[in-house]
């Protein structure tokens, strides 16, 4: 028989309950390899690699597919288990359409490529940042297209983070050619707003189609939007009569291609991660960590690149701040509300139950 201290100590891990040291564990993962994705892809946009933007996109997008594939492949085998079946194949077992694909490729290459292009002109740092403004047309969408609505608290909070990339854009803008990293355009403003807009649009036809319509995985969304994606990206080049000169490029630099996929591996890994926090811990933790990895990505932007620091940053660091932690109280809220409309529905239940007991013999 097991003694209760053995059972401790089974139940514990590096002097941790096992539950918090695998929670911490991923925690530490998620952060780790979205730091590493981060540091590879500003390295690889402050060489001659920008240059090769449709090239990259395209490598990046056959990178997420390949990952998407063998976990799709995973996902129908489990499936076919569970039924004590044969595993069904890859086409056979995927619920979208190859138009539903078509628009998701031309969604997500839109979104990458614009954002890549954008690099030629602005910082990675701002870059990190205008990706977490895309909450601000994913909200104009949901309630334009949708019907959707949302609270004050949500709209002030979007607000913040407007001023924050203004602050941010306007620090880049007078810091420009104070260092080798120090670069700002307007154009590139635009390009990344584009960008930034198509993720928006992304965002929105997963869920409204491809998640609460097709009832398709998360791995068959990533794996066909990617490989359109990569074809779409193949085309560019041929068309602008740029394949020649980009695949020469490669060739002669293959660490772009090391970097790419080391970098796009650590990211996809990195969600993967965080999706599993969500299951394991909720929604509040998975913010945390996700806001952590933002927050050392921008710090470790600024020190390893030697990006000038101006008190516009800072200013803009603080609102960036407000944002983060309005967004995990705003979890916080929504996870603690959920957990006391759940108690109220049981308390409910259980004197529904009562009334619907015959009291002292008699029958109801």
């Amino acid at each position: 028989m097991t003694s209760a201290d053995e059972s401790k100590t089974d139940n514990k891990l590096f002097g941790l309950k096992r539950d918090d040291a695998e929670l911490l564990g991923m925690a530490a993962s998620a952060i780790g390899l979205s730091i590493l994705y981060n540091l590879l892809q500003e390295s690889m946009f402050t060489s001659d690699a920008k240059k090769y933007t449709a090239l990259i996109t395209m490598m990046t997008s056959l990178t997420y597919a390949v990952w998407a594939l063998l976990e799709f492949k995973q996902e129908l085998s489990s499936k076919a288990k569970e039924k004590g079946t044969t595993p069904i194949g890859i086409i056979a077992g995927m619920r979208g359409t190859a138009t539903d694909y078509m628009i998701l490729g031309t969604l997500l290459s839109s979104g990458m490529y614009f954002t890549n292009w954008s690099l030629k002109y602005l910082t990675y740092t701002l870059r990190v940042l205008f990706k977490a403004s895309k909450i601000l047309p994913t909200v104009l969408i949901a309630v334009m297209v949708y019907g959707k609505s949302f609270g004050i608290q949500q709209y002030i909070n979007i607000v913040i983070l407007a001023v924050s990339i203004v602050l941010f854009s306007y620090g880049d803008a007078i810091g420009k050619g104070k260092t080798s990293n120090a670069s700002f355009d307007v154009f590139g403003i635009v390009l990344i707003s584009v960008g930034v807009l198509a993720d928006a649009l992304t965002s929105n036809f997963q869920e409204g189609t491809l998640f609460k319509v097709r009832k398709a995985s998360k791995n068959e969304v990533m794996m066909a939007g990617s490989v359109f994606s990569a074809l779409y990206m193949l085309a560019v080049m041929v068309a602008s009569g740029k394949a020649t000169d980009s695949f020469t490029y490669l060739m002669e630099n293959p660490n772009l291609a090391l970097k790419v996929v080391v970098s796009c591996s650590a990211g996809y890994f990195s969600i993967s991660f965080i999706l599993k926090i969500i299951k394991k811990a909720g929604a509040v933790t998975a913010e945390i960590v996700k806001s952590v990895r933002r927050v050392v990505s921008i710090v470790l932007s600024f020190v390893i690149y030697s990006k000038p620091f101006l008190s516009w940053h800072l200013i803009g660091s603080i609102f960036f701040l407000l944002f983060i932690y309005n967004t995990f109280m705003a979890k916080a809220n929504k996870q603690k509300l959920k957990k006391v409309t759940k108690k109220v529905q049981d308390i409910d239940l259980e004197e529904l139950k009562g009334m619907n007991k015959p009291t002292n013999g008699v029958k109801s």
